[in-house]
């Protein structure tokens, strides 16, 4: 009985163990061994169940890969939610043009991880952010002035070297616009403008080599650092958020280089792309110009966004979970933290409040304070949010903050072609953080999921650590297909000083 003594134990094991046994464990203790191992069995096979009925209790969904017999066109298969593949509405003109066009974007080369560590998001994060290499990027930089006297650094590539690769995030020093006799040239390629990671900037290895592979395939190409990020200068105590404000940025800058000769002006299309943070903001802005911000100087013709917190609530409740606030939260809240320093955004905000009696004055003419010190010793993004972002962009709690920015409530207003690549293994945007119905129906806005990739990852099989080929040549020719833009053949002429 339950708390009694224990019945004598009747177990003998064979012959053949006892010698194994004898001097070893008594037949008391290899039975309670057995026992918790056949508890443990029963746990894991009914661990396993749930899993298998989890699957079949999913939606389906649509997804490309399967091929009739003796046919090449790609017909639908029904899968669960979360199976690699495309999401969109096949029958729309978008999906159409770009899913015979994209090769990338086909089973035969969709993305292939590294065998083993390559199926597990972790090892593909950190690892692709510690030993990437890709080539060193040459910039011509413009500064833009924002209306509450702000400042956007505008980077524009001249030219990158393919022997000369970094796997730090240093790039090279932009050169002033100026200096480079860059304004004296007229622009006719087609132009299409990079937002890098939370705090990131062109510096970066993912940027540089975007960079760089999009004006080896004839595109113009420009990096807009958001405010106090990239080495841009600090003017203004509003920094950047993932939708208001931010927002506004992009479409100022956009609207520059549609007045600039040297840069969009006389371009056939405008395209963006968007990493993780700057993916959010470039999807709100999408949405946005379809909607309270209409008007043809700053609008996007098309875009592509990766690595996308689509959810941001979703997203930010997964970095509660030990591993990832450990690793990637407390890093990257440190990282921001120690922009905040380094850019001259303490120094700015610190005099404002001295001279405005210790109050600022937010995005939507709200007053708020920031305590420095507090912000500097954040542990989280979250808890920079809650020092700063919130309060500047006038939002009541950083719950609300992330309801707002979420993109994936906006993204049924995007009527210019968007493509979402996410790899379902990402730590810091998750798969089952997708709306995966949504994209099932989309007419404009496709869904690209991998299976693997990790946050920024998508190492590629055979050179994990060198340049992400399928991600760039996914992305580029995306666009390409889209806006049905023709080929251009690199000229090889560089800029005068460069």
């Amino acid at each position: 009985s339950f708390g009694g003594p224990s019945p004598p134990c009747s177990f003998h094991p064979p012959e053949r163990f006892r010698h194994r046994l004898r001097g070893t464990i008594s037949a008391t203790t290899f039975l309670r061994i057995a026992r918790a191992a056949l508890l443990r069995a029963m746990h894991f096979a009914a661990y396993v169940v749930r899993l298998a009925l989890a699957v079949v209790d999913q939606k389906l969904l649509v997804t490309p890969f399967a091929r009739p017999m003796g046919s090449g066109n790609v017909v639908a298969k029904v899968e669960p939610m979360g199976t690699p593949g495309i999401y969109c509405d096949r029958n729309a003109p978008v999906a159409a043009r770009v899913l015979t066009r994209v090769p990338s974007l086909g089973a035969a080369h969709y993305y292939r991880a590294p065998p083993v560590w390559g199926r597990n998001g972790h090892a593909q994060t950190i690892l692709a952010s510690l030993m990437r290499t890709t080539p060193k990027v040459a910039y011509a930089r413009e500064l833009l002035s924002t209306p509450d006297g702000g400042s956007l650094a505008l980077d524009v590539y001249v030219r990158h070297f393919p022997d000369d690769c970094d796997s730090r995030n240093e790039g090279m020093r932009p050169v002033d616009m100026g200096e480079t006799g860059m304004r004296d040239v007229v622009n006719e390629r087609p132009f299409v403008l990079l937002t890098s990671g939370l705090g990131g900037g062109s510096q970066d290895a993912y940027v540089r080599s975007m960079a760089a592979r999009a004006a080896d395939a004839g595109w113009h190409v420009a990096v807009l650092n958001m405010r106090s990020c990239g080495g841009s200068p600090v003017t203004s105590p509003r920094l950047f958020s993932a939708h208001r404000g931010s927002t506004d940025d992009v479409r100022l800058a956009v609207a520059h280089c549609r007045r600039k000769p040297y840069l969009a002006a006389r371009a056939p299309v405008l395209a963006a792309m968007g990493w993780s943070n700057g993916a959010t903001i470039i999807n709100n802005a999408l949405a946005e110009q379809e909607t309270t911000h209409e008007g043809r100087m700053h609008r996007i013709d098309a875009a592509v966004t990766l690595a996308c917190p689509l959810n941001m609530p979703q997203a930010n409740k997964n970095l509660g979970r030990i591993f990832h606030s450990q690793v990637y939260d407390r890093q990257i809240a440190k990282g921001l933290a120690r922009n905040f320093e380094e850019s001259g955004a303490r120094r700015v905000i610190e005099k404002a409040q001295r001279e405005s009696g210790g109050f600022l004055t937010g995005w939507a003419n709200n007053l708020f304070t920031v305590d420095v010190e507090r912000l500097l010793k954040s542990q989280t993004i979250r808890e920079i949010d809650e020092q700063i972002t919130r309060k500047c962009f006038g939002f009541d709690s950083v719950e609300d903050y992330y309801m707002d920015a979420s993109s994936d409530q906006r993204l049924p207003s995007v009527r210019v072609p968007l493509l979402v690549v996410s790899a379902f293994d990402d730590p810091l945007a998750p798969g089952w953080t997708i709306p995966y119905p949504f994209f099932h129906r989309a007419e404009t806005v496709m869904l690209a999921l991998t299976g693997f990739g990790g946050h920024l990852g998508w190492c590629d099989e055979d050179q994990p650590f060198g340049r992400p080929r399928w991600v760039e040549e996914t992305a580029v020719d995306f666009l390409s297909a889209a806006l049905e833009v023709d080929a251009f053949t690199p000229s090889g002429k560089q800029w005068p000083l460069l």
